[in-house]
């Protein structure tokens, strides 16, 4: 009885990993967003010359390193809560 609960309990936070995984990397790539378009109109007002360029370039490697750590962090999320997943449903079949 005891491996039942604790196999529920198991597979359950599983879940919850993968569900905070989706919201996170959802989250990160929202800001991403955001942080790109506050970036992109800057870029728009800056004057012609070396400024333009490099508040363009700016917009484009904030974008890819946050989208890049959102990737990253939502799938540790998901691996986690896979294995959790995983070894909730072992305990499962041992019962």
């Amino acid at each position: 009885m005891t491996e039942l609960v604790v196999s529920g309990l198991v597979i359950t936070t599983g879940l919850i990993s993968v569900g905070v995984g989706i919201a996170a990397a959802a989250g990160r790539l929202r800001t991403a967003r955001r942080a790109y378009r506050r970036t992109a109109a800057l870029h728009t007002a800056v004057s012609e010359g070396w400024g333009t360029w490099f508040v363009g370039g700016f917009s484009g490697v904030t974008m890819g390193t946050q989208w890049l750590s959102a990737v990253t962090a939502g799938l540790i999320w998901t691996l986690a809560g896979l294995g959790l997943i995983t070894l909730g449903i072992r305990l499962f079949s041992r019962v």
